[in-house]
């Protein structure tokens, strides 16, 4: 064979090559380009998602697994408060069910009382519940020693338990007396007992031990007082008590399980809900430093 068939030969094979190599690098590019593509949109996706106006519900997803909760988060670089919540699995699933529970049961019976009651006896009922919960005020000052709180607290539901029949209306607000508030949750933590773990309640929504002790005394204290006996009026009935759940779910009626549209929401209503009992308790403090 000739040194010019020779050459040939080699410089076909070359181009043969070099032809292969070059459809496989623009595949390899189209392949590239493609997947670049779906993370692209997964990411707008993803970032679309997390920009959903406040309201908007989302259809919620338990987490049941312990392995699937993320105890520790951080989301746009700001990590959330630490809050000591052992029992995180179990809380989940409980506002997973309080969702519902809004969403067929509270929320409609809400929506039924708003369109049959008038304002002026929604706002009558409100008073009502307001005006007791004054007799927890009361008791709370007294066991933090605030005896300025405790003796508006006691003329307040004086004036407007006889006065304002029964507290349907407000009249000590009119007279310029303080409305203040006061629980067993906030007289405990005064006294230096910590928080313990954060509790998710059927029906009430975000709690700690503390605080859900502190309701546990409150209510106790209200049934065995029973202050309007005297006059037949039953606080521990349980169509009152149906009341008051209705009352309570109306005046939060803004808050919706779910409706942040945020997969971290969860996380948020911990944060806010442990952060507003601290500036409750950061409030008492000032107050009972007489600034």
């Amino acid at each position: 064979m000739s040194c010019k068939k020779m050459t040939l030969i080699v410089s076909f094979a070359l181009l043969i090559g070099c032809s292969s190599t070059e459809k496989k690098l623009d595949t390899t590019q189209k392949e590239s380009r493609k997947n670049s593509g779906i993370i692209e949109k997964v990411a707008v996706k993803n970032k679309e998602y997390l920009k959903l106006d406040l309201g908007k519900e989302v259809v919620p997803q338990p987490i049941i697994s312990t392995g699937e909760v993320i105890q520790k988060k951080e989301v746009n670089g700001t990590k959330f408060i630490e809050v000591y919540d052992p029992l995180e699995p179990l809380n989940r699933r409980i506002y997973y069910f309080n969702y519902y529970l809004d969403k067929y049961v509270l929320i409609p019976a809400v929506n039924v009382y708003e369109f049959i009651a008038p304002n002026m006896v929604q706002k009558g009922v409100s008073n009502f519940f307001s005006n007791l919960q004054d007799i927890s005020t009361f008791i709370n000052s007294l066991l933090q020693l605030e005896g300025r709180k405790a003796t508006i607290t006691l003329a307040r539901f004086g004036i407007n338990t006889i006065v304002g029949v029964l507290g349907l209306f407000d009249v000590a607000t009119r007279m310029e007396l303080p409305k203040t508030y006061e629980d067993f949750g906030l007289t405990f933590a005064k006294y230096g007992v910590g928080n313990g773990p954060y509790l998710v309640l059927p029906g009430f929504g975000p709690s700690n031990l503390r605080d859900t002790t502190g309701k546990s005394i409150g209510a106790a204290t209200i049934y065995n007082i029973d202050p309007y006996d005297s006059v037949g009026v039953d606080v521990n009935n349980w169509g009152v008590a149906a009341v008051d759940a209705v009352n309570i779910r109306k005046e939060t009626k803004k808050f919706r399980y779910y409706g942040t549209g945020s997969p971290f929401e969860y996380e948020y209503v911990r944060y806010f809900y442990t952060k507003y009992r601290d500036t409750l308790i950061g409030i008492n403090d000032v107050n009972g430093r007489g600034e």
